[in-house]
């Protein structure tokens, strides 16, 4: 048996001399590899650092960069010039990145061609060889834990085994990579961290390779692991400081035994007494007990919950009582958090562009506490204001809305028992009451009042659930007597203008919903990753129940109470089940360039004396950040033309989106450019037991009705924000006249952030 190191595995030293190396010098202007089948060369361009410059969307020649750097060296891009020993340093870097995926006798040869004067390619002759296969793997050193069913999870998880060998043995059959062997030697440090073994590290983990005799491409694999001592817990020190540091008066609370401790343990806290900050809070973070086994997961899991409060920032967190380096001479790791409060009282002001039906720009004001008393309890008060501009129009749809916000870090009742569940990690309760009024060109929302209570927790690094318990709201609307007689006017169904006109209709609508997210990628570039969104809400129960056992209704009325408001008018609501599957993926093709795609489904379906869905709960499609080609909330039902029946939304949607995103320059102007192209498509449509026939999903037509829209954009990527401009072209133009051209239906969108 050899070690395995985890670098440059079976590398051996090898100098090869550049052909053609007369000693000239030059711009690089071709760089390409040959005899490559394993890797792409896109992959491949990645490890080598000789590149040509910068080309427009890969075009070759296209240096647009380097001609704006001869204009001014503060404009463009560097000459990238051919420099012999990087190439040859090259030849060595792949070598070493094949070595490392299991190509052990994978040979580099370079050669360097003039292409005309001081122009040059740069070619990378690749024989690859065989790949080297992992044939078996065994654990020689694990401790004896107390719960025997942790090695059986351990093994059951492994990227690397495929099926038990023997007692002591897997079989493996994977390609060999160094990726895949570190992974795994992660693993067992992650296992013996979360038992107690803190001083494990990297060195406590050896890999062994052996080499078949017979056939030196199959290995056999030992992990030799050397755990340690187990440890634990000791004292927790936590000191909390103004933002201004310490003000010379603190107060200090030490806490000993159970529930808190296991003697003689202690947890001690101190409070710089201008934070007016209770201790609880600050020992309600701390997900373990002083005096219990070390788990470094849960460790890392408390200081996410002082990080997670938005009323202070964690300065220093360590398993020392100065900081530094643990000392695992004794069995008890003492544990350091030093904290610092923010500034309890903030005001922001906000000015935003957004595109809806128009062209419309908003502002906002909002003042905060976050520390209203004591225990990061967080009260938000805030107004918004936006108008549109809307060509032709004589109405510029505006809206406002005041708010009021009330959040703590914890579960409140019914979920106050799970406060302490490493399951539930940063957990906490937000209570948010609305008021606005909305002015739109057809109608206007006098009042809009709404009410909900959401509970939030993170179960991983990645994965949240949010659950809105109750979820009021009241909607009173009044629709324009123009609008109210172009619908007479032009419709000739009469049922069909009852029901359209029965949207607007003042509404009220409870609601109780659970969301699961799990996400891995950047909120902002989204260049990598993954999304993964489901919902499910069940929606008028309240109301039913209030009509049910408190108001005896005449059979005219059923599905309405009595309004609060001074014009005494019926509340109408819907009872009805709604859930959507929202999954995004981030493919990067190359260090400049990203392919992603998303798929959506939706389904609402109403029950009990309902037939439709209120119009807040519905499906839309078409818009900036939906299907492009299509104006805001636009698109269907089906083929309906909103031009002649103004229906509102489906109950079914299917959506699909495709996106190739290039960053054909990076930091001209202080931001990187990014050309995409696109291809948006779906629909939405009426359900089963909607009234209305205009759009109604069938499993044999809806594949006619499948609206797609494609088209090219810029974006504008600065470290915090994105700013999109789209050309979007229907492709196919449901409702409409066939034969009309495809340039007559394009749309322009603007949007802040990637579409998704």
């Amino acid at each position: 048996m050899i070690p395995c190191p985890f670098s440059a595995l079976y590398a051996q030293s090898q100098d090869r001399p550049l052909q053609n190396s007369n000693g000239e010098s030059g711009i690089v202007r071709d760089v390409r590899f040959d005899g490559n089948s394993a890797f792409g060369n896109g992959e491949l361009q990645t490890v080598v650092r000789t590149r040509t410059n910068r080309e427009i969307f890969g075009i070759p020649g296209a240096t647009l960069w380097l001609g704006l750097y001869r204009i001014s060296s503060r404009l463009g891009e560097a000459p990238r010039m051919l420099d012999r020993t990087t190439v040859g340093q090259d030849a060595e870097r792949l070598r070493l990145f094949y070595n490392n995926n299991g190509f052990f006798n994978a040979e580099i040869d370079t050669t360097v061609e003039k292409i005309r004067e001081a122009r040059y390619r740069v070619t990378y002759h690749i024989d690859e060889g065989e790949p080297s296969n992992i044939r078996s793997v065994r654990y020689e050193g694990f401790p004896d834990f107390e719960d025997e069913r942790i090695l059986e999870r351990f093994y059951s998880r492994s990227s690397l085994i495929r099926s038990v060998a023997d007692d002591t043995t897997f079989s493996v059959d994977r390609q060999y990579t160094v990726d895949l062997i570190s992974h795994e030697r992660n693993r067992i440090l992650a296992l013996l961290h979360r038992n107690g073994f803190a001083s494990a590290n990297r060195d406590s983990i050896i890999a062994l390779v052996k080499r078949d005799e017979d056939n030196p491409l199959e290995l056999d694999m030992l992990y030799r692991i050397n755990p340690g001592s187990v440890y634990f817990f000791g004292d927790v020190r936590i000191n909390l400081e103004s933002p201004e540091g310490e003000s010379g008066t603190i107060d200090s609370d030490t806490l000993r035994g159970e529930p808190i401790t296991i003697e003689p343990n202690a947890m001690i806290i101190n409070i710089d007494r201008v934070t007016r900050t209770k201790p609880r809070l600050l020992q309600q973070r701390v997900l373990f007990k002083p005096g219990e086994r070390f788990n470094q997961d849960i460790y890392m899991a408390s200081v996410g919950q002082f990080q997670s409060l938005q009323m202070l920032t964690v300065r220093q967190f360590s398993l020392t009582e100065a900081g530094g380096q643990p000392d695992y001479s004794s069995e008890y790791l003492p544990v350091l958090l030093n904290l610092q409060t923010l500034p309890r009282h903030q005001i922001r002001t906000d000015l935003f562009g957004m595109q809806r039906v128009g062209l419309g720009a908003g502002a906002g004001v909002q003042y905060s506490n976050n520390n209203i008393f004591g225990s990061a309890e967080r009260l938000e008060l805030g107004m918004n204001t936006s108008f549109e501009y809307i060509a032709g129009s004589q109405t510029d749809p505006r809206s406002i809305e005041a708010f009021v916000n009330y959040s703590f870090p914890r579960f409140a009742f019914p979920f106050s028992s799970l406060n302490n569940n490493p399951n539930f990690l940063n957990p906490s309760t937000r209570f948010q009451l609305s008021y606005g009024q909305i002015r739109q060109i057809n109608f206007n929302v006098d009042d809009n009042v709404r009410f909900s209570t959401r509970f939030q927790a993170n179960h991983d690094q990645t994965t949240t659930s949010f659950l809105d318990l109750l979820e009021l709201e009241w909607f009173d609307a009044n629709i324009s007597a123009g609008f109210r007689q172009d619908i007479e006017d032009n419709i000739e169904d009469p049922l069909l203008v009852q029901l359209i006109l029965e949207d607007y209709r003042p509404q009220f609508s409870s609601i109780t919903g659970y969301t699961f997210r799990n996400a891995a990628v950047h909120p902002i570039r989204r260049n990598d990753g993954f999304f993964l969104e489901t919902r499910i809400e069940v929606g008028g129960n309240l109301p039913r129940i209030i009509e049910e056992v408190f108001i005896n209704r005449e059979d005219s009325l059923r599905g309405t109470i009595p309004s609060f408001s001074v014009t005494g008018r019926e509340l109408a609501y819907s009872q009805f089940v709604k859930t959507s599957f929202d999954y995004r993926r981030y493919h990067p093709l190359t260090s400049n360039s990203v392919f992603a795609w998303r798929g959506f489904v939706g389904l609402a379906y109403p029950y009990g004396l309902s037939s439709t869905i209120p119009i807040n709960r519905r499906f839309f499609a078409g818009g900036a950040n939906d299907i492009r080609g299509w104006e805001p909330l636009t698109l269907g039902p089906g083929d309906n033309d909103r031009t002649v029946n103004p229906i509102n939304g489906g109950d079914i949607k299917l959506a699909g989106f495709l996106e190739y995103r290039n960053t054909f320059s990076r930091n001209f102007l202080s931001t990187n450019w990014i050309f995409a192209a696109f291809t948006d498509f779906g629909n939405v449509w009426t359900g089963p037991r909607n009234e209305i026939d205009e759009g109604k999903f069938n499993f044999n037509t809806f594949w006619n009705e499948i609206a797609v829209g494609s088209g090219v954009g810029i974006r504008l990527d600065w470290d915090f924000v994105v700013v999109r401009f789209d050309l979007a072209y229907r492709i196919t133009d449901l409702g409409n006249e066939p034969g009309t051209s495809i340039f007559d239906r394009n749309t322009i969108h603007f949007g802040i952030g990637h579409s998704f």
